[in-house]
């Protein structure tokens, strides 16, 4: 009762309080609802002048953690003791959501009670912390804090307040020239970190459309006067302020050309880096304004022409950051209207030699009577060379591609491009530097060298020595790399015919040595024979086996070589008509097999000649034909075929089911176009099939896995086809429930989960309901199950494929395992301490990037783990709009104590909006087949070696153990170097753990019989654990 009056006495003072400060200020819309709570110090009942603009209630006492908060501010005193309550009330921001507003007014009202600026700034820093993670929750007190700013005389306090009002959003300040009024006062403050954070300032507020215009002209003479500051840092943040302000449009003038010239000769690397932003800016936006030009006052240029040269002078700064940006905008400038004669002195050795040789002449003469015993030899330049700029853009980017560091050769190579784009004089110039760098040494500038020259060398030709480039690095481990290369192949044509046969080689060469790049280098072949088709023909005695009178041997289709020269020969025949009168009577029956299986690489010669030049050689008419017109004809037939299975009896209509879906799975073989759609159907078909007679639990959950495989891995469902699917798999669950005498909670949630969101389905649609006794499915859901399944099975058993037509654009997910393709014969060995993994590498097809997909690793007992697959490690591939997953498998030696093999295989999770009345933490599908893998760690292997070595030398003299260790030396040579070098023999050292030390000997009996029975009989001693 004490506790409870003591409450009563606290509330009616602090409505009091309130009531008195309410009457005092006049303010007579003080009641109305708010977000802000202000607690008052029973101690301290005055409020300071500067506190009236928060509105004060009487706040709620719900939160504990924050009521806690208050109490722990009202007894701190030093600035430790603040710090460290403020550094863990920001920690843990997340548990002071809901009340995140009062949190706000208690530090706003911190802030202007504190007497220690240090307090203040404290404060501040924890405001703007919680702005950033929750923003526009603290707009409502900028007029509190900005007024509060203006009457501070502390230094530490005002640039505490610049940096907050930065992180404000713009969009719901009222009065935003008001702050950068407050902003502009403290730009020429004699603190440098003040002027920074004022800087941030007004390039966040500067860029406003509303603002003044005044405003606007005075930030930016501000800006232009704090260019010639003594101290580096502010110069460089205010040219940085000027280029976020000239990207908006706002202040760009010309006449500033003369200020951000002399910028560029200031030692700080962050100053010339900004000033030639801003001079890029410039240009872009007004290419044609006049200014002097920098060989002689009385001359005057563009503007644009006059900034690329004093960009292409920051060429040659001694920064690389300078260097890189230099270069990425010789590019972007000759896109706005650069002189030609200027990008063509960038592209000139010659001029670029003579500009040396003037430079170090210069030097000798400098250097006067103490270097008389250097002579310089006699240097011839032109007259017209001579009037040239001393350095300006005279091969610029030449000396960018020689440069020392590879980003700046990278964005040397992007300004190729550019140059490109806009003069095609310069392409084959550009083709022949570009070709160069494909020697470089670093693998980033050889790839971005290899995709420009994909993106200008379009139907140009290529000479030998510039194909030779390509030819050394198609054997290249990078996939990027030959990926790359492959692009580059594709559009460029071959110069002579021996160098064609030699690319043809090595395009062999690389299919048998990487396997995962058949599809790129059987795509290039198709467009190196319809590009240099001509050649071909003189080269077809070389790729085919042929003869003009004799008959010749019929090569093996299956050889990778083979299949590569037809896609060669037939795509040039396209294009030259007399290759088809020449080729051997194979060639022909190996087209229409090649014609059916690879249709995308395959051309199509009958409609390509006409009937007159098909018959005169071997009949080609008959013997050409397009892809299987017949299967679109048989999926329809199939379709009408499966309405007739009604009148069958059960046990008759599932074997007709069954035959349905091993009819569609030859459809899908036949026609890649009617692959998904005929391998959904064919599912759905053994559903029925599994469910229709004698069905068991085990065909059942059979049936229940083929639903889950249906709802997961295909999509583009209309909603009456995702209808379909999702009542049959609420089927299949009712009829497992219905011959299950018990029940899980996992299968009664999934039922109450799905009956629901079915009637919700049939309200929408206005389809009439099925009646459904709520008392009997929450009493009974076995009865329930048994009375619906008789109503469901009109509807689910009805087998309506009407539904479904060859057009839908059902989509299935595909991916295979590219690197490794099948089991991993090598063993994996395990060091002590240490981890081995595996790298994957794998191709998906119309997988959705919202699905999770995950590596699933199982052991031998059963159990698994889940390895989630990052965004980082997949990226799209342009040639077919697959997806490229590189991944790894990484184990752990310490969960391995003997020799064990693991399976990995990747498992699709459903969507939510397809698939949610599955679990997803629990439910998915694998897609792969799994890889299985042995590993072994290494040093059990060691141990039972040891022993065995013991054994024998309780039996054998000392002569005959002396060489048995030579022996074993000589045998485990690297093995003994590791245990040497690292020291971490257990038994030498006697570190064993004390498990490690009582392990039971029949392991190690039983291990060493698993490692005889694998021995073969001729194996060496140095093979004796092979597996």
């Amino acid at each position: 009762m004490a506790t409870l009056k003591k409450r009563i006495l606290q509330n009616i003072s602090q409505t009091e309080t309130v009531s008195s400060i309410s009457e005092t200020t006049n303010q007579s819309q003080e009641h109305t609802a708010t977000t802000a709570t202000l607690i008052l110090d029973s101690k301290n009942q005055s409020i300071p002048s500067s506190a009236h603009k928060v509105r004060v209630v009487e706040f709620k006492t719900t939160y504990r953690r924050f009521t806690d908060f208050i109490k722990r501010l009202k007894t701190l005193k030093t600035l430790r003791e603040y710090n460290e309550v403020l550094v863990e009330f920001t920690d843990r921001l997340v548990l002071f959501q809901n009340c995140i507003d009062d949190c706000i007014t208690i530090l706003v009202q911190h802030i202007l009670d504190a007497t220690d600026p240090l307090i203040q700034v404290a404060f501040i820093n924890t405001l703007t912390v919680v702005e950033q993670q929750y923003p526009t929750s603290s707009v409502k007190h900028t007029n509190v804090l900005l007024n509060f700013g203006k009457q501070t005389k502390s230094i530490k306090v005002a640039g505490a307040l610049l940096s907050y009002f930065s992180v404000l959003p713009m969009s719901l300040l009222i009065d935003k020239n008001a702050l950068v009024r407050f902003a502009i006062q403290y730009s020429t403050n004699i603190h440098v970190r003040v002027q920074l954070c004022a800087f941030k300032l007004l390039s966040t507020f500067g860029r406003t459309t509303d603002l003044e215009s005044s405003l606007k002209l005075l930030i930016i003479n501000k800006l232009l006067q704090a260019i010639e500051h003594d101290d580096a840092r502010v110069r460089a943040e205010a040219l940085r302020t000027i280029v976020d302000l000239f990207k908006c449009k706002v202040g760009l003038d010309s006449k500033h050309y003369s200020s951000f010239v002399e910028c560029l000769q200031d030692y700080y690397a962050e100053v010339r880096l900004a000033a030639g932003e801003a001079l890029f800016l410039l240009a872009t936006n007004a290419p044609d304004s006049i200014v002097p030009s920098g060989l002689s006052n009385d001359e005057s240029s563009k503007l644009i022409n006059e900034i690329f040269r004093l960009i292409c002078d920051l060429t040659n700064d001694e920064a690389k950051i300078v260097r890189v940006q230099a270069m990425k905008m010789i590019g972007q400038l000759c896109r706005n209207g650069v002189d030609i004669n200027l990008i063509h002195q960038t592209l000139d050795k010659k001029l670029l030699r003579i500009t040396k040789k003037k430079a170090f002449i210069a030097k000798v003469e400098q250097l006067g009577s103490e270097m008389d015993d250097i002579t310089v030899h006699d240097v011839t330049v032109d007259a017209q060379s001579a009037s040239i700029t001393a350095i300006g853009p005279c091969g610029a980017l030449i000396s960018g591609l020689e440069d020392e560091y590879s980003d700046v050769r990278a964005a040397a190579i992007d300004s190729c491009y550019d140059i490109s784009c806009c003069h095609d004089v310069f392409q084959s110039k550009l083709v022949e530097y570009i070709v160069s760098m494909f020697d470089d040494d670093i693998e980033h500038v050889r790839l971005q060298a290899m995709r420009i020259l994909g993106k200008i060398a379009r139907g140009r030709v290529l000479s030998g020595e510039q194909v030779l480039s390509i030819l050394t690095e198609l054997l290249s481990r990078s996939y990027d790399i030959r990926s790359a290369l492959h692009d580059v192949l594709r559009v460029v044509r071959i110069g002579d015919p021996d160098t064609l046969f030699k690319l043809f080689h090595r395009l062999v060469e690389n299919i048998q040595r990487f396997k995962t790049d058949t599809h790129s280098v059987l795509r290039c072949l198709r467009e190196l024979g319809q590009n240099n088709s001509a050649f071909i023909a003189l080269l077809l005695p070389k790729l085919l086996p042929m003869h003009s009178y004799l008959d010749v041997q019929e090569p093996q289709f299956s050889k990778i070589d083979h299949t590569c020269a037809l896609i060669l020969v037939l795509n040039a025949a396209l294009h030259h008509p007399s290759i088809v009168s020449v080729l051997p009577d194979y060639v022909f029956r190996h087209y229409r097999y090649l014609r059916t299986k690879e249709p995308e690489l395959t051309p199509n010669l009958q409609t390509s000649f006409s009937r007159v030049q098909l018959t005169k050689t071997f009949d080609v008419d008959t013997s050409l034909p397009v892809t299987i017109p017949s299967s679109h004809d048989v999926f329809e037939r199939i379709l009408k075929l499966s309405e007739q299975s009604q009148d069958l009896h059960p046990n008759d209509r599932q074997k007709f089911y069954r035959s349905l879906a091993a009819e569609l799975h030859k459809v899908a073989e036949m026609d890649i176009d009617l692959l998904a759609i005929s391998e959904c159907i064919s599912l759905y078909y053994e559903v029925l099939a599994v469910i229709t007679y004698q069905c068991n639990t085990r065909n059942c959950l059979k049936a229940l896995s083929i639903c889950k495989h249906l709802l997961t891995v295909f999509h583009g469902y209309s909603e009456k086809q995702l209808l379909v699917f999702q009542e049959l798999h609420l089927y299949c669950h009712l009829f497992l429930i219905s011959i299950q005498t018990k029940l899980t909670t996992n299968v009664r949630q999934r039922c109450y989960k799905h009956i629901q969101w079915q009637r919700n389905q049939l309200k929408l649609n206005d389809e009439q309901q099925k009646d459904i006794d709520e008392k009997l499915l929450h009493t009974n859901l076995i009865s329930y199950a048994q009375q619906y399944i008789s109503i469901m099975s009109k509807n689910v058993l009805s087998n309506k494929t009407n539904f479904f037509k060859a057009n839908d654009p059902i989509r299935m997910v595909s991916v295979k395992f590219l690197e490794p393709e099948s089991n991993i014969e090598q063993v994996l060995e395990f060091l002590p301490g240490l981890s081995v993994s595996i790298s994957c590498l794998m191709n998906a097809k119309n997988l959705d990037r919202q699905q999770n997909i995950n590596i699933k690793v199982t052991y031998l007992d059963g159990q698994y783990c889940l390895l989630p697959i990052n965004d980082d490690n997949i990226r799209t591939l342009t040639e077919d709009n697959s997806l490229r997953i590189d991944s790894k498998v990484t184990f752990s030696h310490q969960h391995w104590l003997r020799p064990c093999y693991a399976t990995f295989s990747v498992v699709l999770f459903p969507t939510r909006s397809q698939c949610f009345v599955m679990d997803i933490n629990d439910e998915f599908v694998e897609i792969t087949r799994p890889i299985r893998v042995l590993l072994h760690p290494k040093y059990l292997r060691h141990r039972l070696r040891k022993k065995h070595s013991i054994d024998e030398q309780s039996t054998m003299s000392a002569t005959t153990v002396e060489q048995l260790d030579i022996a074993d030396d000589d045998n485990d040579e690297h093995e003994t170097e590791w245990l040497d070098e690292t020291g971490v023999d257990e038994e030498e050292t006697g570190h064993m753990d004390d498990d490690e030390s009582e392990m039971d000997t029949s392991q190690d009996d039983e291990q060493i019989e698993y490692v005889e029975r694998r021995k073969t009989p001729d194996s060496d001693e140095d093979e004796e654990m092979s597996y």
